[in-house]
């Protein structure tokens, strides 16, 4: 890191932006920090959603010690629209379940699999484990 540098300037120069103003996760914004969690990170199946979990202080990057979050929906989902409220969806499932647990140094990737009239919010927030 840069002298005079802190880890919230290294935020907003990546262009990450906080999920909420009371939960501790930034928004994952850039391309590569998605593949990279989703090639190498863990990766737990549901019927509705994929959740991928990646350690970034164990991969030699930049160490930020807040952990991220980053939505994506596939074209299974939908249009435009669906994508999009399927991705508002999955940003209050994190916000109000996975955030209250995240650690330090992880990202977290849900990629969205089903369509939005076959798979509840419910349905969802039952398949996540929170241990």
């Amino acid at each position: 890191m840069k002298s005079g540098m802190t880890d919230k300037t290294l935020f907003l120069n990546r262009g990450d932006r906080r999920l909420s103003a009371s939960g501790p996760l930034f928004m994952i914004r850039a391309r590569r920090d998605f593949l990279r969690a989703q090639s190498k990170g863990l990766k737990r199946v549901t019927p509705g959603f994929v959740l991928h979990i990646f350690v970034r202080h164990n991969a030699g990057l930049p160490v930020t010690a807040v952990p991220r979050a980053g939505f994506t929906a596939s074209k299974k989902v939908g249009g435009a629209v669906q994508r999009n409220l399927a991705k508002r969806r999955m940003r209050g499932l994190m916000r109000d379940i996975i955030a209250p647990e995240a650690r330090q140094h992880y990202d977290y990737v849900i990629v969205d699999t089903a369509p939005i009239n076959i798979v509840t919010d419910t349905d969802k927030k039952d398949n996540y484990d929170y241990n």
